[in-house]
């Protein structure tokens, strides 16, 4: 099972892909990237394969594969002294001219 929800194609480079799309962002975007994943597979749960209980389990487990990281990705960045704060990188590019 593990290799339909982390296959290895995604680790065969220095680094995978969902890490290099995270290491872009700000905490609360990389957040909402873990969020979209985890909405992503739940919500087409049981519509692959005419609702096969195989395409369902597959689904559920990248669901929580995904749900698993995201709990990871907050205890680290709580021991870290982080915090989930309003991404700056494109808002500061609209603020008024002085």
């Amino acid at each position: 099972m593990q290799e339909k929800i982390n296959p290895e194609y995604y680790k065969n480079k220095s680094i995978e892909t969902f890490e290099a799309i995270a290491s872009q962002l700000s905490p609360l975007e990389t957040i909402g990237l873990f969020r979209g994943q985890i909405l992503k597979y739940m919500m087409r749960f049981g519509e692959k394969e005419n609702g096969s209980l195989d395409a369902s389990i597959t689904d559920a487990s990248k669901a929580h594969w995904y749900l698993e990281k995201l709990i990871k990705y907050l205890n680290d960045l709580k021991k870290e002294g982080g915090s989930i704060e309003a991404a700056t990188n494109v808002a500061e590019l609209f603020k008024e001219k002085k």
